[in-house]
């Protein structure tokens, strides 16, 4: 069988991860994000060129892993995302039949986004949603975007709902990323600002295995007859608290990082209790393989190399 054509949109933490995660080498295409008017024309031509480039008889995958909202992020500055998005689906849905009918189209959804006001941890893919946020209303309207061109147009979807990504290329600047924050506080000796809770439990899952599970995702459902959709919980399934995280940092720099609890930051949206268990393709589960400890440590070496370099 042919191996898939690939295009990974957004290069942030998972996109990277994802475009690695195999040994082809994916379509790129140019996307001005900090216009979304000029946005969806890109995406419109970078659709067709993939398409044109890749062999007629190969499966196409794209995994739409852009965004750079967070669960503060204004309503207005969401939707402009999420309408971005949806002219993207509307190029999708022109395609010729047969195009649609060998694409797999994978998103980068969020648990927080979801689950956030909803009751009764640990959710599953069975729990209802509860956005608290404009953030977990957008990724919502996204997931429900791409199942209506699934349904209408006969492509197969894959919708990732990921709990907290984390890895050595975490944007500093996207106001999230706890570890990667924590860890810089370790190596800097500044305080690192937590705004909630040390007893706030989130499950942590690093860039390559979220990665790895999202490509399997895409490769499964593209076994899946046409129109369907379909929602994995993509986490590590270990739920720790942040005062464990910021004792296990401590444990493994042998000193303590200065924090400062309640300041420096907005807790708008966030839970306290974001426990999950996936019931969806159960299997996938086992590509989770990074331990914490050893994620941390990566994350920390990262750091020190990037500061010694720098």
């Amino acid at each position: 069988m042919t191996d898939p054509a690939r295009w990974i949109i957004g290069r942030g933490l998972l996109g990277r991860a994802v475009a690695r995660s195999r040994a082809d080498t994916p379509f790129a295409a140019a996307v001005p994000w900090s216009d979304p008017d000029a946005a969806v024309p890109a995406l419109e031509a970078g659709l067709a060129a993939f398409v044109a480039e890749a062999r007629p008889d190969a499966p196409l995958e794209v995994h739409w892993c852009a965004g750079k909202a967070v669960t503060s992020t204004p309503r207005e500055v969401v939707f402009a995302e999420v309408d971005v998005f949806r002219g993207f689906l509307a190029a999708v849905a022109d395609l010729p039949d047969a195009d649609r009918a060998r694409l797999t189209i994978t998103m980068a959804s969020s648990v927080g986004g979801a689950y956030a006001a909803a009751e009764h941890p640990p959710f599953t893919e069975d729990t209802p949603t509860a956005p608290a946020s404009a953030y977990g209303e957008g990724k919502l309207a996204m997931e429900a975007a791409l199942r209506e061109t699934a349904e209408s147009t006969g492509i197969r979807a894959f919708v990732a709902r990921i709990t907290n990504l984390y890895g050595p290329g975490q944007d500093l600047g996207k106001a999230q990323g706890l570890i990667s924050v924590l860890a810089r506080a370790h190596l800097t000796g500044k305080p690192a600002s937590v705004y909630v809770p040390l007893d706030t439990l989130r499950d942590y899952i690093y860039e390559d295995d979220a990665a790895a599970m999202v490509s399997a995702g895409a490769a499964r459902a593209a076994t899946t007859p046409r129109g369907t959709l379909t929602i994995k919980i993509v986490g590590s399934g270990r739920a720790v608290s942040i005062g464990a995280l910021v004792s296990e940092l401590q444990r493994l720099r042998r000193r303590h990082g200065a924090i400062v609890l309640g300041g420096g930051g907005d807790a708008r949206g966030q839970a306290l209790d974001l426990r999950v268990r996936s019931r969806v393709w159960p299997e996938l589960d086992a590509l989770a393989r990074t331990s914490l400890p050893e994620g941390l440590h990566r994350v920390f070496t990262a750091q020190l190399s990037g500061a010694a370099i720098g």
